[in-house]
């Protein structure tokens, strides 16, 4: 069992999260409902429910927005997620009771495909593709070719996208280095280096595609 200590109190933690963690369609949503806990987590590692309560005061009229019960209720249902887990406990100087430890279930959260977590996304996107056929058509003279084999073409470019972003991941696991590097980063940080990382294999890996994608206004 870790310790940390502190003048005011001493932290016994019997329980370190992995690295990593693919999340489901269920947990990638509730981990964005409750995204204030979950970042706070990140940085903090280990937190009591109090301190995690005291995130939510009001700035100008200093008051907690929610009860520590509604927090608790909160907590409860990440832990039944498998999103956040008890860690250890907290003695405090001047206190008999000790206080419960909450930490996240990895350092690193990996959410689901968008489709997944809101099945209304996959028509959004469609929708935005029959735009930007648009878009594209009007700010060229030349055609733009018909929007079946355009919507193929970004379909293929969106799912290489994810399959090398998966990619990406499971090295991280595996690889010292990048272990240590992704560590330290915040998780907003670790999507858009993931999401560059996938964009420039497709660019590398995917030639004959990005050809055909160049060919998007025909000649």
């Amino acid at each position: 069992m870790a310790k940390k200590e502190d003048k005011k109190f001493k932290d016994y933690i019997d329980y370190e999260s992995p690295i990593i963690k693919f999340l489901n369609g269920e947990q990638t949503k509730l981990a964005e409902e409750h995204l204030k806990i979950i970042k706070a987590l990140r940085i903090n590692k280990h937190m009591t429910a109090k301190e995690i309560h005291d995130l939510y005061i009001d700035e100008e009229t200093k008051k907690h927005t929610y009860t520590i019960k509604t927090i608790y209720r909160y907590l409860e249902k990440l832990e039944e997620t498998d999103l956040v887990k008890i860690s250890g406990h907290r003695l405090t100087k001047g206190k008999r009771l000790s206080e419960q430890l909450y930490t996240r279930t990895a350092n690193i959260f990996f959410k689901a495909k968008k489709e997944e977590v809101y099945p209304e996304h996959a028509e959004k996107r469609k929708e935005s593709l029959k735009k930007l056929h648009i878009v594209l058509q009007e700010i060229d003279d030349s055609p733009v070719i018909d929007y079946k084999e355009f919507e193929d073409l970004l379909i293929q470019k969106f799912d290489y996208e994810q399959e090398f972003n998966k990619e990406v991941v499971e090295v991280i696991s595996k690889n010292k280095v990048l272990t240590e590097l992704y560590s330290n980063m915040d998780i907003d940080f670790v999507n858009y280096i993931n999401d560059l990382a996938s964009t420039l294999l497709v660019l590398i890996k995917k030639p004959d595609l990005i050809k055909k994608i160049q060919k998007i206004y025909k000649e």
